[in-house]
């Protein structure tokens, strides 16, 4: 399976998740296709929230994954590679960057990318999976004081189509360590996630506290040492402060 190896190209699109799951319901794609747009209308981010991008200025894009056979016990593992897949194509363009858990990138404490996977799960088998990615790229201006861009680091422009082909290559290489050497891709995620062994602050329910970030377990959990007790969250769970 090759990622990219069909490519959707859109000027507009409500969102191309959503695009990419019409393809897949009418059975108009392959396995591993690309779906590029210049614009969303309703992009999705995590925790419900829009996905902010100028028309033509970024990345935003789905991928489509028929596995074979693959167990929901691996889902963690392709969250884990395709965040460590944006990190490296960033740092092909000498962009230093750190994950988020579970699988933002930031960049300074600032949002450059953001990841949203959705799985069609059929009696414990992934039948589809559709990887929505968001890159910032050329924008300049945010109403979201918390992004930026790879242009605003490297203070140039970037050949968007150049970007997308790196992102794809990486894309191709890590997610073929999933189901084979899962100690490898979970040694680089955490290696390379934010704040990981650090002391920061957090809020859950409403409470304010300190943790450090000792961990995720194979369920995709954010492993905490609070107050001299392990505690563990799920995604939407628990919001950085930073």
């Amino acid at each position: 399976m090759f990622f990219g190896s069909q490519i959707f190209r859109l000027d507009q699109v409500d969102s191309t998740n959503n695009f990419a799951a019409n393809l897949i319901e009418q059975a108009l794609c392959q396995n591993g296709t690309l779906v590029l747009a210049d614009a969303q209308t309703e992009g999705k981010g995590q925790r419900v929230s829009l996905w902010e991008s100028e028309s033509g200025k970024n990345i935003l894009c789905s991928y489509i994954f028929f596995p074979d056979k693959v167990s929901v016990d691996c889902l963690e593992e392709y969250s884990w590679s395709i965040s460590l897949a944006l990190l490296h194509c960033l740092n092909y363009f000498g962009i230093e960057s750190k994950i988020k858990w579970p699988n933002d990138i930031l960049v300074k404490n600032l949002k450059i990318a953001g990841i949203l996977i959705e799985n069609n799960i059929i009696e414990g088998k992934v039948k589809s999976m559709i990887i929505g990615i968001g890159l910032n790229v050329n924008q300049l201006d945010f109403s979201n004081v918390n992004a930026i861009s790879m242009s605003q680091i490297k203070c140039k422009s970037f050949v968007i189509d150049e970007v997308s082909i790196i992102l794809t290559r990486e894309l191709n290489y890590w997610t073929s360590f999933v189901g084979k050497n899962n100690a490898l891709i979970k040694k680089d995620y955490l290696q390379q996630l934010f704040g990981f062994q650090t002391l920061m602050r957090f809020e859950a329910l409403g409470q304010e506290f300190e943790g450090t970030i000792i961990g995720v377990n194979h369920r995709g959990e954010l492993e905490m040492y609070v107050q001299d007790e392990i505690k563990t969250f799920r995604n939407k769970e628990i919001s950085f402060l930073l």
